[in-house]
């Protein structure tokens, strides 16, 4: 059996998850011991999944894939973001998914954990850190990014769902894009779009990739992401013993 199963919502949460999981001793950061059991290790090429329906699919149906993979695999960890067209309630999607693993997919409720992402998963990248401007192939310093990032807001594109920088007029009900004042962006998905369209980085997973295997994890106090290191501690101890 293998230790760690990821059944994600889609293809930029595999690739800044595989980016994380591809350093050297990326455990040390975490806190907990390597992701193993006997002899076998956790390789987060072989040991994710994708669900063919995203977020909506991971909500209504984790029990196909995770039916199959139940003798596979000892522990799973089930990840998609809270915001997503026609989603309910967070308590409701976590609950949702819960039921349906343990009834239908037939999964031991100490097995598995749900990782709801408040609000999506582009808020774990955003970083004030040079990795991030590296990443986005940004031609600046990273103040210039910063400045940028105060001077412009987001616009959606009527049709296309996209993002798109307009110059930030509080006024005028254009809020900046990421004020120096906030930790985090309010929009995050909306902010990758549009400095992605702005500075032509190509697709979404390769800045996320690369951005997760270099930014440090340490200091990193979000909800989702303090939950997902403490199913990682538990289950994977940094001192062996039973999880």
């Amino acid at each position: 059996m293998k230790p760690l199963l990821l059944l994600l919502a889609d293809g930029e949460c595999a690739s800044t998850l595989k980016g994380f999981f591809g350093r050297d001793q990326f455990h040390l950061s975490l806190g907990c011991g390597p992701i193993r059991l006997d002899d076998d290790v956790f390789d987060p090429e072989r040991d994710i999944r994708v669900h063919p329906a995203c977020d909506p699919g991971v909500w209504s149906d984790p029990h196909t894939i995770l039916f199959a993979e139940r003798h596979n695999y000892e522990k799973c960890l089930v990840i998609l973001d809270e915001a997503w067209e026609g989603a309910p309630a967070p308590e409701k999607i976590i609950s949702d998914i819960e039921g349906l693993v343990v009834s239908q997919a037939k999964w031991a409720r100490d097995r598995f954990e749900v990782i709801l992402i408040r609000p999506e998963l582009e808020a774990w990248i955003w970083q004030r850190n040079t990795h991030v401007v590296e990443a986005f192939g940004f031609t600046g310093t990273d103040a210039q990014l910063w400045t940028l990032l105060e001077q412009q807001s987001l616009a959606l594109e009527a049709g296309k769902k996209k993002h798109r920088f307009v110059p930030a007029n509080t006024l005028g009900g254009f809020p900046p894009a990421w004020p120096r004042r906030n930790p985090k962006p309010e929009n995050p998905k909306g902010l990758v779009e549009a400095l992605s369209r702005h500075c032509q980085s190509g697709p979404a997973s390769g800045i996320f990739n690369e951005i997760s295997s270099s930014i440090s994890v340490r200091r990193c106090v979000d909800p989702a992401f303090e939950k997902f290191r403490a199913a990682l501690r538990l289950w994977f101890p940094a001192h062996g013993g039973a999880a």
